[in-house]
């Protein structure tokens, strides 16, 4: 038998505001063998707008469970969701029953998943139950192809609007050459064909095999066109890696040559350039603490005021300062605006 949960709060300040509660959550669960009870309640900017009752348990080989989610503050039903699963000669079986509201939202998924002769497999259907009608369904497998040391993927879909709705295809980490002058390409490709339109994205990785920093990558893309498929044109549209130094510190960097890549490279898409800073940090009771720092740059031209185009400069942290409390902190700092932001985390664990 076990008891136990944990008090979570977040507070925020801001420049328009001094302290606000951002949210608060209430977890605690019940066990005793294979029946698990839990109980979520969640506040959010002072408003109780989430209770979610939980229960798990085993029927033999049979994993069932069942949740429900009302809203309190406007005695709103928001969901319930029961679902089982199961091997069956190997064969991972599950089946997830989801009624919300509206009613017409509601649905019923059966998905199949296995390996058989080194290739993984997953089929899904996805069916309304307001009313009943279907909706979608997949097929997808993936398998390594040896000869290469390269992994592929295939997927078909439909669905209820067109019926055939797509076919890809997929190839990842195939090697074009080890070590060309100190650098390893590898190509990343995928098509993708549906009755109206047919689209091939294919993607180059370099990565140099510098001592200094080894994890480094070169990204770059094909432009192709025609029957049959030629390459028109090969350009770089970013650079991204990381370096370790002392104890487990790492320093990490990415540049968008392009704008439409900023967000695929750097997390943020108004931003073309990151550089961080990340590593462990001394915690209590077995856990380890983190921290993790980084500044962003705009494109030139910045806005004025800013030194090298800084435009954004992140720290957060998180500590486990007692066997039942811990505490994490973020910041953000804009540098062409006051609109900073800082967040303060506590959590109290039983």
């Amino acid at each position: 038998m076990a008891f136990g949960g944990l008090l979570e709060v977040v507070l925020e300040t801001k420049p328009s505001q001094f302290i606000s509660l951002s949210s608060m959550l209430l977890n605690t669960y019940f066990a005793v063998g294979d029946l698990n009870l839990q109980l979520d309640a969640r506040f959010t900017d002072s408003e109780f707008d989430a209770l979610t009752v939980l229960g798990m348990t085993k029927l033999g080989e049979i994993s069932l469970s069942s949740s429900a989610s009302f809203n309190p503050s406007t005695v709103e039903f928001l969901s319930w969701q029961s679902s089982a699963s199961f091997s069956l000669l190997d064969v991972a079986i599950s089946d997830v029953l989801y009624i919300t509201n509206p009613q017409t939202d509601s649905y019923n998924q059966l998905t199949v998943s296995g390996t058989a002769s080194d290739i993984a497999f997953q089929a899904s259907a996805k069916f309304g139950i307001c009313p009943l009608a279907f909706w979608e369904s997949s097929i997808c497998a993936n398998w390594l192809w040896t000869d290469c040391n390269a992994n592929l993927g295939v997927c078909i879909a439909f669905n209820d609007v067109v019926g055939f709705d797509a076919l890809t295809a997929t190839l990842s980490d195939y090697v074009l050459f080890e070590d060309f002058f100190g650098v390893r390409g590898s190509l990343n490709a995928s098509l993708v064909y549906r009755v109206d339109e047919k689209s091939i994205n294919p993607t180059l990785q370099l990565q140099p095999n510098w001592a200094l920093c080894p994890d480094i990558e070169l990204l770059s893309e094909f432009e192709v066109s025609g029957t049959p498929v030629t390459i028109e044109s090969v350009s770089i549209y970013g650079i991204r890696g990381a370096c370790e130094f002392f104890d487990r510190v790492t320093f990490s960097f990415a540049d968008s040559l392009d704008d439409s890549k900023n967000s695929a490279l750097t997390g943020k898409a108004d931003y073309f350039e990151r550089f961080g800073v990340e590593g462990p940090l001394p915690s209590c009771c077995g856990s380890e603490g983190s921290f993790e720092v980084n500044a962003y740059f705009e494109r030139p031209p910045a806005p004025s005021g800013t030194l090298f185009g800084l435009g954004l400069f992140t720290a957060a942290f998180d500590l486990q300062l007692f066997e039942n409390f811990a505490f994490a902190f973020d910041a953000e700092f804009p540098t062409a605006s006051s609109d900073w932001l800082l967040s303060f985390q506590f959590r109290v664990l039983w």
